[in-house]
């Protein structure tokens, strides 16, 4: 066995790589030795010029070379043997890497040498056909040949007829057994079936795994595979049939039965390779037997079912086969004569076909085709195989012409000779595919020649003058080339193909978030520009542009609008809510009407008015009828974005009431004075009024509104919380009711609450009376809400006779002093609140008339409760003067330092008690 190996190696390895391998086991064995020392002798060395010899001899070396040498140097040496082994196993893969690439060169040299091999066979039993015929003429024109050569013609011709009468319902069967075989195998002169083997397994070359179940049908000169399939949803089969093969054109090899391969067929079809597995080695016999019977029958062998020749004559030549006479008498002889001098005339042009496919002269090649097909048509009956001989050079002159074709950058004379050629072939549709192929070779060739230095306008521009201009020349070549209408189709599809692939290149280098609007305004007007040259050519391609290009604008708008909203809501966030400058108004006068004449905006409403500009004018460069709905909602959604961070910061509290005012301040603003400006810097931009953002100021006109509702809500429950709790305070205590009454301490705290916020409105161009009369009003509503007239244990709130009067006293001074301030909502509110308190204290203490325990106190009228209002206000002097005046022509009124300015006169006092009359305190 290690004799083997080693010759094995020594055959295997190249004479250029034995002396650097000699070289290292010589160097491995030296310094063995000088490791072991000169105390154990002498270390034979491993030369391999001696074991590559071919008269190599495994003992006779081994007893030469350890003839003196001690065990240990001899378990030393076997180690250099095994070093020298493993040396030369890795010098034998370092070659097959190097060499791969000529292994798989001469591989698919050797695969196109056996279909040349075939055809060699082919025509070599053709000659030898040839050399039969002429030694029956020689037979035949010998004395007493003509009778029996007759007799012979009919019986053939009798035979015959029913051989093809049997061919035909063999081939009937097999279209009936198997769906679609017909396709695969139409109806052909002389061809039958051979023979049929079933349940084979058809295997992946690579990875031998099962692909599906077959069942092949030999025919005299096709295989027929067809693929068994489930109907419906049932476990009935069907046979389908999935290719064929023409046996001319395959090579049938018999894979070794080992453990790997088991019982399999190879089959080589040019290129590609399939490989079958059968059960047991009968079945593989019996497959291999019909293929080698199906090819004699098909290489010109008589079939299985013809009598038998006659037997030679003495001193002729054996006849293989039975022939028509050129010689013979009568009309049929005559035509049999002429149709044999055809098919010689036949033989020589194909062998001349061979010649000019060889040489590639193409011109002559397919003026001799047509030829032969011209003479083929003047046959009675032409012979399958010279068809098919025919067929198969025409096939490889074609598939030569259409290799030429499909070379890139070829000039249109080449292109269109080529196109001439094949459309006198009749390839007309293999021609048009392979001339748009060659075309989309040339621009992809032409496209990566282009060099991209991180300038993406040029790059672009280039881009776009390769594709449309080659797509351009390639419509017009095409008309030129191509008359047939019908054919048109296809090239629509090859250029909406090709404006595909643009768009892809086009999106990759273009579309990106880091992109500037201007940059892909100006790859567009390059590509747009380009386009309009293919107008020229009757191919306006505008719409397919947009078709392509619309989405990817749309997703760069949302991207743009994305980048706005998250900077605009760290703004929000970082803003310290100051007033950052003042707009004057002078040219807007819905706004002056609202403002005034200067604008206090905060920096966040600066920086949206900033945001808003800078994309427009980042769209006018991409600005279009088709992304005017992107563009509006884009925009909406910015500013509806502002604000509603401007609700949330609200809602979540700020440190002072400027801050809070700063921000109603600002959501009117961005309503009255933003989007109008944002509005009319589109209308511009797109040339007409853009409807959808001026709507917007109209459908935003109340959200000021809502956030100054908002304001109050939340200042009248914290206002209350921390003054006059109606909520907490006890109302049921007993007290004395007399003329010292007064107004709640708490209830003067409110008023004083009411009268700060009054005295900071005044800074801010804000609607002084709603703000304020919104915070009372929700006072109110707190006040009336039913949950705050039970206690925590679910009872009804009881109220006493000077609780009473203390609730109705408090309300009737809020009411006074807000004056103007209180709307006729709020008054009638106030008088539900103590029409519920009253109806608390008499359900508690009926009338003395009613039986039971206490009887209700006499209530107090309006006359006294305006007295006691009168008295507080004269008591607390200018601190709580009618703060409701004077807020239309935005007074700026103190409320505090009343004691130095003195009581007011008896007048005014009289004067406010008699404008207050209106407002009626609740009695009994």
């Amino acid at each position: 066995m290690e004799v083997d190996r080693r010759k094995s190696m020594r055959r295997g390895m190249p004479m250029a790589s034995r002396a650097p391998l000699e070289a290292t086991v010589a160097g491995t064995a030296v310094q063995k030795q000088g490791q072991t020392g000169e105390s154990q002798g002498e270390l034979p060395a491993v030369v391999l010029s001696k074991l590559t010899k071919s008269d190599f001899q495994a003992e006779e070396y081994l007893k030469e070379t350890l003839k003196t040498v001690q065990e240990k140097n001899i378990r030393q040496f076997r180690k250099t043997l095994e070093d020298a082994r493993k040396a030369a196993s890795k010098n034998l893969q370092k070659n097959v890497y190097k060499n791969y690439e000529s292994f798989v060169f001469i591989s698919k040299e050797i695969s196109g040498m056996e279909r040349d091999m075939q055809l060699l066979r082919e025509l070599l039993l053709n000659i030898n056909q040839v050399g039969d015929d002429l030694m029956d003429e020689d037979e035949l024109a010998a004395p007493g040949g003509d009778g029996a050569a007759l007799g012979r013609r009919r019986t053939m011709r009798m035979s015959m007829a029913n051989q093809q009468d049997m061919f035909k319902d063999q081939l009937a069967k097999v279209w009936r057994s198997i769906r679609d075989a017909q396709k695969f195998v139409p109806f052909a002169p002389n061809r039958h079936v051979v023979g049929d083997v079933r349940n084979i397994s058809e295997l992946s070359p690579s990875t031998m795994q099962p692909r599906q179940r077959v069942d092949i049908v030999v025919l005299s000169d096709m295989l027929l595979l067809a693929v068994r399939k489930k109907r419906g949803n049932y476990a009935q089969t069907v046979l389908v049939a999935d290719r064929s093969f023409t046996l001319s054109d395959i090579t049938v090899a018999d894979v070794s039965d080992d453990s790997r391969a088991g019982h399999m067929v190879k089959i080589v079809n040019r290129a590609e390779t399939f490989l079958f597995g059968f059960k047991t080695t009968d079945a593989k016999n019996e497959f291999l037997m019909l293929i080698s019977h199906a090819k004699a029958g098909f290489f010109g062998t008589d079939p299985p079912s013809l009598p038998p020749p006659p037997l030679p004559m003495p001193g002729a030549a054996r006849s293989t086969r039975s022939t028509r006479s050129r010689q013979s008498a009568g009309g049929d002889d005559d035509q049999d004569g002429v149709a044999e001098g055809l098919r010689l005339r036949t033989d020589e042009m194909l062998d001349a076909l061979d010649i000019h496919i060889a040489r590639r002269e193409f011109n002559d090649a397919t003026t001799l085709v047509q030829r032969l097909k011209r003479q083929q048509r003047e046959l009675p009956k032409p012979a399958p195989p010279v068809i098919r001989a025919t067929d198969a050079h025409v096939a490889e002159l074609a598939r030569l012409i259409l290799t030429d074709l499909l070379i890139p950058c070829s000039p249109r004379k080449q292109v269109a000779a080529n196109v001439s050629l094949l459309h006198r072939l009749g390839w007309d549709k293999e021609a048009k595919e392979a001339f748009l192929a060659s075309r989309s070779a040339t621009i992809k060739n032409r496209t990566r020649q282009l060099k991209l230095e991180g300038n993406t306008r040029l790059y672009i521009r280039e881009l776009a003058i390769v594709y449309f201009r080659l797509i351009r020349n390639t419509c017009e070549w095409y008309s030129g080339l191509f008359a047939d209408p019908t054919m048109i189709s296809a090239l629509i599809a090859w250029v909406r193909q090709e404006m595909a692939g643009y768009a892809v290149i086009f999106r990759r280098h273009v579309f990106h978030d880091m992109q500037k609007f201007q940059v892909i305004a100006s790859c567009l007007n390059h590509t747009l520009a380009e386009v309009d040259i293919l107008g020229h050519a009757g191919l306006d391609l505008k719409f397919m542009l947009d078709q392509e290009f619309f989405p990817d604008l749309t997703s760069c708008i949302r991207t743009y609008e994305a980048r706005c909203l998250a900077l605009l809501a760290k703004a929000v966030a970082e803003d310290s809510l100051a007033v950052a400058s003042k707009i004057s108004t002078t040219n807007n006068e819905s706004a002056a009407r609202i403002f005034g004449p200067q604008i206090p905006i905060i920096a966040s409403v600066s920086r949206l008015d900033e945001v808003l500009a800078d994309f427009g004018n980042e769209l006018r460069f991409i600005v279009r009828d088709s992304l005017y709905g992107q563009v509006v909602a884009s925009v909406l959604s910015i500013i509806e974005g502002v604000l509603k961070q401007f609700l949330l910061l609200l809602r979540k509290g700020t440190s002072s009431h400027a801050h809070e005012f700063a921000l109603l301040v600002s959501t009117q603003a961005v309503v009255s004075w933003v989007i109008p400006r944002s509005a009319a810097h589109l209308d511009r931009i797109f040339g007409r009024t853009v409807t959808d953002i001026h709507n917007l100021e109209q459908r935003l006109e109340a959200f000021p509104a809502s956030l100054q509702d908002v304001f109050c809500q939340k200042h009248a429950v914290a206002t209350s919380r921390v003054t006059f709790d109606f909520v907490s305070t006890d109302f049921a205590g007993e007290s004395e009711v007399g003329d010292q009454m007064a107004p709640s301490p708490a209830m003067e705290l409110m008023l004083r609450s009411l009268g700060e916020i009054a005295r900071e409105l005044d800074q801010w161009p804000l609607p002084k009376r709603a703000v304020l009369g919104g915070i009372i009003d929700c006072m109110f509503v707190q006040m009336i809400d039913p949950r705050n007239w039970e206690t925590s244990a679910g009872e009804k709130r009881r109220f006493s006779h000077y609780g009473v009067h203390c609730l109705v006293l408090d309300i009737h001074f809020l009411l006074r002093v807000c004056g103007s301030l209180v709307s006729k909502s709020t008054n009638n509110m106030a008088n539900r609140v103590c029409e519920k308190a009253l109806r608390s204290y008499f359900s508690a203490n009926p009338p003395a008339s009613s039986p039971g325990s206490g009887a209700a106190k006499e209530m107090m009228n309006k006359v006294w409760y305006d007295a006691r209002v009168h008295a507080a206000m004269l008591r607390l002097g200018f601190n709580f003067p009618d703060f409701g005046r004077g807020f239309e022509h935005r007074s700026q009124q103190s409320f505090e330092g009343g004691s130095a300015a003195g009581p007011p006169p008896a007048e005014y006092a009289m004067a406010q008690s008699s404008s207050r009359d209106d407002v009626s305190s609740p009695t009994a």
